[in-house]
């Protein structure tokens, strides 16, 4: 048995790593249910509705990191990617959620730290997914290692990425998968990045398929090849 500990988890909201703000992430998936009992029944019978996410969070105050509130305030959607584990390798569990922020608040006490805390509501499908990319350099072009998967699905995919700084030249950053983990296609193309952002990307139809294999592709225009851009990926079957 694996266990994990909290203190690793990763949180990365935009283009920011939220994790050195935040002391606390709770992450729910709910589904509705409408009663369908009938008289004579003896036991209790329902009909299944549509499902919901939910993300409360929680943390100390910092006047410098302005991220939370001004996604509190745009009403867009932010880019959120949850790693209980961790997020520092290909394969660790990653939580994907097109966020709205729905509440946000700081407390002073008189003996102790400004504090904050908020929820968010998920305005899509939370994938359950991967990292591909954890959070880190890259220099110059590079192609990342393989993630095998196991299986192809055809039930669609949703990916991630949160770019945090680059030092310099433009950045093509995408998905590529394969059915043999040897010919790759180009499966999810974030565009070119000259600057810190997020994008969050979803398969066309709910039967889109995405093959065994998988890896990103971060190649360089413009620039040095001593320039690094910081980023991760995370994707998820849904």
């Amino acid at each position: 048995m694996t266990m994990k500990h909290g203190k690793n988890t990763k949180v990365l909201l935009g283009a920011v790593d939220m994790s050195p703000y935040l002391d606390s992430m709770d992450l729910a998936a709910d589904l509705d249910v409408s009663d369908a009992t009938m008289f004579g029944a003896t036991w209790k019978s329902a009909l299944p509705g549509v499902m919901a996410g939910k993300v409360d969070f929680s943390g100390l105050y910092d006047p410098t990191q302005a991220s939370l509130p001004t996604l509190f305030l745009s009403l867009v959607p932010g880019v959120l990617t949850y790693c209980p584990g961790g997020g520092a390798a290909i394969g660790d569990g990653a939580r994907l959620v097109s966020a709205i922020d729905t509440s946000y608040a700081l407390s002073s006490p008189v003996g102790g730290m400004v504090a904050v805390k908020g929820s968010f509501q998920a305005d899509s499908t939370v994938g359950f997914g991967w990292m591909l990319h954890p959070l880190g350099a890259d220099v110059d072009s590079t192609a990342g290692a393989t993630r095998d998967d196991a299986a192809a699905t055809s039930t669609g995919w949703t990916a991630h990425l949160h770019v945090i700084s680059r030092t310099a030249g433009s950045w093509n950053i995408y998905v590529e998968d394969s059915a043999n983990g040897t010919d790759w296609t180009a499966l999810a193309n974030f565009g070119d990045w000259t600057g810190a952002g997020s994008m969050r990307m979803v398969g066309a139809t709910a039967a889109a398929t995405l093959r065994r294999y998988l890896r990103y592709v971060a190649v360089r225009t413009g620039g040095s090849a001593s320039d690094s851009v910081t980023f991760a990926i995370a994707y998820a079957r849904n």
